[in-house]
């Protein structure tokens, strides 16, 4: 037995020992399995390499068999450790390396405890890790394509220097020319120590350079995301804001079209409000001039006026008084311009309100108007804004009945409470709406009328979308026409 050689053993050991260690505890800030798995495998080896170098000092039975498992398992553990650079290696490449490794420590655990020559023994172990170690250079070149090509190389030549001297040293004793002891100081032994003290710094130098390369790179991929984030959220942030703009703008746009609607509606309206405000105000003036005449009367008599007749003629004057100052308030209702403010409304007050605006043009008309409401017609919105679809509705409905002659006249109001949802259906037994026409009937600047401006279905399905609700209608050309406005009511309940 030569004892310098075994000394060569421990002097291994003690490199790969040292040299694992050191990567681990370099490696550490990096909190990574794949990089404590290097370097567990790698002081594997080296306690193999101490196991392998101590026959005489323990049992040649401990030495055979923890000696080759450490060696195979630390061996396994790198190759492991660099396909997992990019995540978990294929479980194919683990069954096979797995049981290429067990039936090579089966079949040399066998030909031990047969009794089988050391040398054979030998011969297999170094023709084993000949092949095995072939998975470095494979390792190598497929890392090269993704990572540093500095420490691929490196992981590459370690392989090839491994395959390369293992290679020669089995050749070696196939050919008698190598040494058949393993503490014999041969020319063959010499190789292969000095191939494992060049490939182990090489792979160990490759990897670490692989690994911080590749740490270096998630960080630039990290901070590249984090900027592009940022910039998207920017974006987001200018798109908010160009959003809420564009919802300030569209406000004011159906703000300015309501105020431009009614006053394009109005026309027709005019002659009836005036009619509407001139009977309370003839009134208000007849019964004053009747107060006048009593008072004359009294005055040129000599006796009192009669109390009874002024406080009745009084009395009718207040009633005519407050009937003008009613119809001035929805007229000015009707004109005043909306700030999008939401509030409680009481819809069916609201509804009776335009269809008393409209009252004059429907007497014109001779058009019968039935209204039936549920209780609790409430909601949460913008008065302005919905007295403004009521009236555009109930207006459409009378411009429809206008040419109606073969039939009664009828408009009919229903107010309809549902679950979460008020409905109001506007029917006519008007003209209806031509099939040709029904598509475009909520679209901008396009009327079913002669002198329509398309603005008022368009600007109240807009306003209705606005409450959170829809506008629909169903029409038969030649029958009518269904407007349905569906708004929610739940808002009021909260707010209550």
């Amino acid at each position: 037995m030569n004892f310098d050689v075994r000394i060569i053993f421990w002097v291994d050991a003690f490199l790969y020992l040292m040299l694992h260690a050191a990567l681990w505890y370099g490696l550490a800030r990096f909190r990574s399995r794949v990089a404590v798995l290097w370097s567990a495998s790698g002081i594997l080896s080296a306690l193999s390499l101490a196991v392998l170098g101590s026959r005489g000092l323990i049992a040649t039975d401990i030495v055979v068999v923890f000696g080759q498992l450490f060696m195979a398992l630390g061996n396994w553990g790198r190759q492991m450790a660099l396909r997992s650079l990019d995540g978990p290696p294929e479980s194919r490449w683990l069954w096979l390396t797995g049981l290429f490794n067990f039936f090579y420590l089966v079949l040399s655990y066998s030909l031990h405890f047969s009794g089988s020559p050391e040398s054979t023994i030998m011969l297999l172990f170094y023709a084993f890790y000949a092949l095995n170690c072939m998975e470095y250079v494979w390792s190598g070149r497929r890392i090269g394509l993704t990572h540093d090509s500095i420490g691929a190389t490196a992981v590459q030549w370690a392989g090839a220097v491994l395959v390369v001297t293992l290679g020669i040293r089995t050749l070696a004793m196939l050919t008698g020319v190598g040494s058949l002891d393993l503490y014999e100081a041969s020319w063959d032994h010499g190789v292969v120590f000095a191939g494992q003290f060049i490939a182990i710094n090489m792979l160990s130098v490759g990897f670490m350079q692989i690994f911080v390369d590749k740490d270096h790179r998630a960080k630039i991929a990290t901070q590249e995301q984090l900027a592009r984030e940022q910039e998207h959220a920017a974006l987001a942030q200018q798109h908010t804001q160009a959003l809420a703009t564009l919802l300030a703008e569209r406000e004011e746009i159906i703000r300015q079209l309501t105020l431009s609607n009614k006053s394009a509606g109005m026309g027709a309206l005019v002659a009836s409000f005036a009619h509407e405000l001139n009977q309370p105000l003839a009134a208000t003036l007849l019964h004053a001039e009747l107060i006048q005449r009593q008072m004359k009367i009294a005055l040129e008599g000599g006796r009192p006026a009669d109390p009874q007749l002024l406080q009745t003629v009084a009395n009718h004057i207040v009633s005519d008084t407050q009937r003008a100052g009613d119809i001035i308030r929805k007229l000015r209702n009707l004109f005043r311009m909306s700030k999008g403010e939401f509030s409680k409304i009481d819809f069916k007050q609201l509804v009776l309100d335009v269809l008393d605006i409209v009252k004059a043009k429907t007497k014109d008309q001779k058009i019968h108007i039935f209204t039936t409401f549920d209780d609790g017609f409430r909601l949460v919105g913008d008065a302005t804004q919905l007295q403004q679809v009521v009236l555009n509705l109930v207006s459409n409905a009378i411009d429809a009945l206008s040419d109606i002659e073969d039939r009664k006249c009828v408009l009919q109001i229903r107010g309809i409470v549902s679950p979460g949802y008020l409905e109001l259906e506007i029917e006519d037994n008007g003209t209806g709406i031509p099939v040709d026409k029904q598509a475009e009937v909520f679209s901008l600047f396009k009327s079913t009328k002669f002198d329509g401006m398309g603005v008022g279905l368009w600007l109240s399905q807009s306003i209705v979308a606005s409450h959170g609700g829809t506008l629909t209608f169903y029409s038969q050309p030649g029958q009518g026409t269904v407007f349905t406005l569906r708004l929610p009511s739940t808002d009021y309940v909260l707010l209550d």
